[in-house]
């Protein structure tokens, strides 16, 4: 029995020991995979101190374990962190959970270094935890955080300077609209400028013809009053002479030969036939000359009232009678036909030398539109004809300018001027009475003429002027004006 007990105590120690042997091996496993970790693990007594370090805090922090055994851990914090691992100190006892910071340590060189610092009680009061290198990305998160900051700060300048550029394309548009205002203004007084300029100078102008026209007439007038006033009396003392004479014959037929000789040297008989003939030509002379004065007076209306009850056909017939010398024949072209077709108008009050301007215009445009139309049809048949064609077999356009007058309704008169010249496309008829345009080449047209006359007529008295025309087939000109303008 002994024997066994012996034995059975042997076997006992043998397994103790190799218990032992086997956990004095997994404490140095344990030792040497603590000692090889990446992270900082630790211990420390209740009070702080150091008591247990692998050797990831020499690598991480520069200082050797041995140097730091039994020295606070808060020797080699941050001073700004230090309260923080204190406060964990002084309140371990009543936590037992896993407590963690993130802290920044004193490198040996001074250096700032972040560890994160997981840390737990246990039941002698020890402290244990691990430190983690967190550096780099506290860095990370550090030049993270600048980099926002900085692109806060660039959104915010960004948004300061879109505001400051919004601001200043505001202003931009405020000023160019104010310019483009002030130069509509410019302009539109520019316009008015030289409407105004035109306005002075055609009346200048017309002023001026008016006073020569009167001037011309009032100088024809007296001697033309003295020939038209005494060629009725030379009329008669010549007859009578003649008389005389022929009673000489009849009671002496047979003069001295003195007498014979100079009968038949003045050829009697003609003399006797032809001279009642010359003085009645003398007499249409003077008629022809006497109406033109009256037609010079008519049209220039000096001795009128500004505004004044006038024949309108009287008016259109003094401008047709200074332009006689516009309508006869010309060497391309047939005379011009001027048909009136007037109907019985009443007085109408208007301004009569202003409208016998338009009257003038107008008609001279007609003119001028059947003598190009002339020209052109002249020149197109030349071309056409054989080189040995005698060019006077070629049959000539007939110019025509008609003009029309009737009463519409009780108050308005309406005035056509029709001719059949070259005419006009709708973008030239769209533009006839803007101010300075004209077809006419440079030096032969102002381009004033149909603008006044369009102002004459619808502001000053209140009327209508319109136009129509179709090209290489003519031109209509319409007037239509209130036969008052005194009420």
């Amino acid at each position: 029995m002994k024997s066994d007990f012996l034995a059975d105590n042997e076997l006992h120690t043998q397994i103790q020991y190799r218990l032992i042997e086997q956990i004095s091996e997994s404490e140095k496993r344990y030792r040497e995979l603590v000692e090889n970790l990446r992270e900082i693990v630790f211990k420390c007594d209740k009070v702080g101190n150091i008591i247990l370090l692998n050797k990831a805090w020499t690598l991480t922090l520069g200082y050797s374990t041995s140097e730091c055994l039994n020295h606070p851990i808060d020797d080699y914090l941050h001073a700004e962190d230090r309260q923080v691992w204190l406060n964990f100190l002084t309140q371990m006892h009543t936590k037992q959970d896993l407590a963690c910071w993130e802290l920044r340590f004193h490198h040996k060189s001074t250096e700032i270094i972040w560890l994160e610092l997981s840390a737990r009680s246990e039941a002698h009061g020890e402290i244990s935890g691990s430190l983690t290198n967190i550096t780099d990305r506290k860095r990370a998160q550090g030049a993270l955080k600048e980099a926002n900051e900085a692109l806060q700060m660039r959104i915010e300048q960004l948004r300061f300077e879109n505001q400051e550029r919004k601001q200043t394309e505001a202003t931009l548009l405020q000023s160019r609209e104010q310019l483009r205002l002030q130069t509509q203004q410019l302009e539109a007084t520019l316009q008015e400028l030289k409407q105004t300029q035109a306005k002075l100078l055609h009346a200048e102008k017309m002023s001026s013809l008016g006073q020569l026209v009167a001037g011309i007439a009032h100088e024809i007038n007296n001697p033309v009053n003295f020939i038209y006033g005494n060629i009725t009396h030379a009329n008669e003392y010549i007859q009578n002479l003649l008389d005389l004479i022929r009673l000489y014959q009849q009671h002496y037929p047979k003069p001295v030969k003195d007498i014979q000789d100079k009968i038949h040297k003045i050829d009697m008989d003609f003399l006797l036939a032809d001279l009642p003939r010359l003085l009645s030509s003398m007499q249409m002379g003077a008629d022809r000359i006497s109406a033109i004065v009256v037609s010079l007076r008519n049209f220039s209306r000096l001795d009128e009232a500004e505004i004044k009850a006038v024949d309108i056909h009287e008016g259109i017939d003094s401008t047709l009678m200074i332009l006689q010398s516009r309508l006869k024949v010309e060497k391309d072209c047939n005379p011009i036909q001027v048909i009136k077709e007037y109907s019985e108008l009443p007085q109408v009050e208007c301004y009569a030398g202003q409208l016998n301007q338009v009257f003038m215009n107008l008609l001279t445009n007609a003119i001028d539109a059947v003598v190009s139309r002339c020209k052109s049809e002249y020149d197109e048949k030349i071309q056409h004809q054989i080189v040995s064609q005698v060019p006077e077999d070629i049959i000539l356009f007939v110019p025509i300018i008609r003009i029309h007058t009737e009463v519409v309704g009780e108050l308005y008169v309406a005035i056509r001027i029709v001719d059949n010249g070259i005419g006009m496309d709708e973008i030239t008829r769209k533009r006839i009475f803007d101010p300075f345009f004209t077809t006419k080449p440079i030096g032969k047209g102002t381009g004033l003429g149909l603008s006044i006359s369009y102002q004459i007529i619808v502001e000053k008295h209140g009327g209508v002027l319109e136009c129509s025309s179709e090209l290489g087939k003519g031109t209509e000109f319409f007037i239509h004006l209130p036969i008052s303008l005194l009420h």
